[in-house]
């Protein structure tokens, strides 16, 4: 290969790489907004209205799943809205961060913290089905190893780091070298990424099978899974690019699977086990 050709092929590279990290810090990026999103407090201006009350609703229901399970309820607290708002025309105002979610802390105990939406628009047995998932994750979490939750960041900053080093150090003592050291960092990087987003998928699999079998209430569990579907799932906007955008969204970042596969591996978990 000639010098000129060489060089641009290193440019190229160089510039694969580089969108490839923008990609990967923009996906990190979303991550670490919706965790800080998800624990805003409901403001004065967007109160839920009876907050008690529905403290109280959330409270009965994760009660009523943990007795079942034989298990100790965890804390629940309430807020107006889970992540960023959205627009959803004739609906309820919905966020990003989904319906309930299990706030984790270092030395203390969990919290399931419910949007308002999920208490006021679901019945009681979609409460209930939500609150088990929810649960599940408590459950998971408590009998999990802790150094196994931070293996895969751990793993994948030490990758990274080394991966730069190794592309510079091969860019500047052998350049016919530095282009394939930036492509295979990025790929196992890439691969770093598409595990992580196929490990929370699995846990929310596992979550819905455990809330299944504990309610055995396929009809509760649709009736959440519509729900999600209509009100929390980004619909897919006008315009080729933004739909192209939202596809990709779903397939590689959404840490939840599409609500049709939750049901399905639900309905299938239950006729497998009990013939129903």
């Amino acid at each position: 290969m000639s010098e000129p050709a060489r060089d641009a092929a290193l440019i190229l590279l160089t510039v694969a790489y580089l969108g490839g990290a923008v990609l990967l810090l923009v996906a990190l990026a979303k991550v670490l907004l919706a965790w800080a999103t998800s624990w805003r407090p409901a403001k004065d201006d967007d109160d839920p209205g009876d907050i008690d009350g529905l403290r109280q609703l959330a409270a009965t229901a994760m009660a009523a799943v943990a007795s079942r399970a034989s298990v100790a309820a965890p804390a629940v607290d309430v807020v107006a809205v889970l992540g960023a708002p959205l627009a959803n025309s004739g609906g309820p105002v919905t966020g990003d961060g989904g319906l309930a979610v299990t706030r984790f802390r270092v030395g203390r105990p969990p919290t399931v913290v419910f949007a308002t939406p999920a208490l006021t628009g679901l019945s009681p047995a979609a409460v209930h089905s939500l609150a088990a998932h929810e649960l599940a994750h408590v459950i998971r979490r408590e009998h999990g190893s802790a150094a196994g939750r931070y293996v895969w960041l751990v793993g994948y900053l030490v990758l990274m780091v080394a991966g730069a080093g190794l592309s510079v150090t091969a860019l500047a003592t052998s350049p016919q070298l530095g282009g394939l050291a930036l492509m295979a960092t990025l790929a196992t990087a890439v691969m770093f990424l598409g595990l992580q987003v196929a490990f929370d998928r699995r846990e929310e699999i596992a979550a819905d099978l455990f809330a299944a079998e504990l309610t055995h209430d396929l009809e509760a569990a649709a009736e959440l899974m519509r729900f999600l579907d209509e009100y929390v799932t980004r619909p897919l906007l006008d315009g080729r690019s933004a739909r192209a955008v939202t596809r990709l969204d779903r397939r590689w970042f959404a840490t939840h699977p599409p609500a049709t596969a939750r049901l399905a591996a639900m309905r299938s978990h239950l006729v497998h086990r009990h013939g129903r």
